[in-house]
């Protein structure tokens, strides 16, 4: 971290923190005579400002990718949550620090069935953004209204795994919810498990399924089916609702999401998203580490609208 002689020049490494940026050098003076402290200190100062300079390009280049990121991500979003007779289905996504790779979708296969889709892609930044792109548009491609949840799941997984990068992965999970039955179809590729909040105040979690995506080509996938009763509530969820942490580094937790669902026995879609938005964010006091999305499902009760 000081200048080096290297015969006649004068060589400064540029440092920011422990990384070698570059060497400055100072070829050797006309006159040859050797260069003295002064000009040493002289070396190192502008280093010093080099190493300025660079840091706050690489900042500027990494928030401009960040936003690029986050663009992508929003992009893909859906812009309105499609809906189907007898149910209020609501959506939130509350980005973290760094862009990650949060992802969920609803679609219609007819006027009285919809396909529900949350998944959350290891990793984050560009790379995720990315990848939760090419998710996006290879659902799209295999979602048809004759796929099963798992055959779905099958198909997604393979075509995933051609393309992934080692080490990487995505949890998914993908379900058809059929109004006029009142019944949710449903396949889990380890994603976390959705709830439903029944009347009783019992929990069942949604786990039927497999292996992530993305890990095994042929991954098996199996598929549950559920009959939605009165006063049912489903909420789908990323890892950032129930591991958003407050200041000493407490998890929200499942069971507190739990808690806010029994708050909220009669509440449609859109006050429930908002309830549960609203005790994270108060819970950990905005401060997101991680992307927050869910999804809420709720029967139409007599007198609402939606």
């Amino acid at each position: 971290r000081a200048p080096v002689r290297a015969v006649a020049d004068l060589l400064m490494p540029v440092f920011y923190d422990d990384e070698l940026w570059g060497v400055l050098r100072l070829a050797g003076n006309s006159t040859g005579q050797e260069y003295d402290a002064e000009d040493s200190e002289f070396l190192t100062a502008v280093a010093e400002q080099v190493a300025i300079a660079g840091n706050q390009f690489r900042s500027r280049k990494e928030r401009q990718e960040a936003e690029y990121a986050l663009d992508i991500q929003r992009g893909l979003l859906p812009r309105e949550i499609f809906q189907v007779p007898g149910f209020t289905i609501a959506g939130a996504w509350q980005p973290g620090r760094t862009v990650g790779g949060d992802y969920y979708d609803v679609f219609k296969h007819s006027e009285t069935e919809l396909a529900l889709v949350i998944a959350d892609v290891s990793g984050k930044g560009i790379p995720a953004a990315l990848l939760m792109a090419n998710l996006q548009a290879t659902v799209k491609a295999y979602a048809t209204a004759e796929s099963s949840p798992k055959d779905l799941c099958d198909k997604v997984n393979r075509a995933i795994s051609k393309s992934i990068t080692p080490g990487k992965f995505i949890t998914f999970f993908y379900a058809v919810l059929d109004s006029a039955g009142h019944r949710l179809t449903y396949t889990n590729a380890g994603h976390n498990p959705p709830l439903i909040a029944r009347q009783d105040g019992s929990c069942l979690k949604l786990e039927t399924g497999g292996a992530v995506l993305g890990v095994f080509v042929e991954g098996a996938y199996e598929q549950a089916s559920i009959d939605l009763l009165p006063g049912d509530r489903l909420v789908l969820f990323t890892d950032g609702i129930t591991e958003a942490a407050d200041s000493n580094e407490e998890e929200f937790g499942e069971e507190r999401l739990i808690a806010t669902l029994r708050k909220n026995p009669a509440a449609p879609a859109p006050d429930l998203r908002d309830a549960i938005m609203q005790s994270v964010t108060l819970f950990c006091r905005e401060d997101f580490a991680d992307d927050a999305t869910l999804l809420t499902v709720t029967e139409v009760r007599s007198g609402e609208t939606r």
